[in-house]
């Protein structure tokens, strides 16, 4: 028998948890927990039914052909060589626009500690579009960050400050991403 004919097929599938079992902080989502990031887990976890969700994510994601059809003079003004810049990603702090004013840190680590660049005159919504979906994809992370400390603490004991949502709770280095690149002859007018 060879190694392929020998090899067990095995599906993985993303466990999913909806939102009104993340909002009840006496469910006991150990099982999902273990499912989704334990040693035999895929790393993820899907969270279905977030109220806002679609509408949100549907507003940021029109805003993106807008923002691919800028002048080229507004989009390299977007730019910032010093952090991981990559053309026609926008890559933004959803919670704060300038999460620290240290030196040291925003030399150490541009692309997480640097300040905000919005095209304010340009496409003034994109901000707001941008911090509203973000903000909601970190709430739900810290709903989710709970369970996973719950599920932690079954096995170790740990510090109330020491947990995942804490560590989340007190980062200011939270950053989203809005890819607007389209190639020459696919952009997008923004009213398809």
């Amino acid at each position: 028998m060879t190694c392929s004919s020998a090899a067990v097929s095995l599906t993985l599938r993303t466990v999913t948890i909806s939102y009104s079992e993340l909002k009840d902080k006496n469910a006991d989502l150990s099982m999902k927990i273990e499912q989704g990031f334990g040693p035999n887990g895929l790393g993820i976890l899907s969270v279905t039914d977030v109220p806002g969700f679609s509408s949100l994510h549907q507003n940021l994601l029109h805003l993106a052909p807008r923002l691919a059809n800028l002048p080229e003079d507004v989009k390299k003004d977007l730019e910032d060589h010093h952090s991981r810049y990559v053309e026609g990603l926008l890559l933004c702090n959803p919670l704060l626009d300038v999460p620290t004013t240290e030196t040291h840190l925003i030399q150490m680590y541009p692309s997480y500690c640097g300040s905000n660049i919005w095209p304010h005159s340009a496409l003034p919504e994109l901000e707001v579009a941008f911090k509203a979906l973000g903000k909601l994809i970190v709430d739900v992370r810290l709903m989710l960050a709970y369970y996973c400390d719950q599920y932690v603490c079954k096995g170790m004991k740990m510090k109330g400050n020491e947990g995942l949502e804490q560590i989340l709770l007190r980062s200011q280095c939270h950053k989203g991403h809005l890819l607007y690149y389209f190639p020459a002859q696919q952009r997008y007018s923004g009213t398809e």
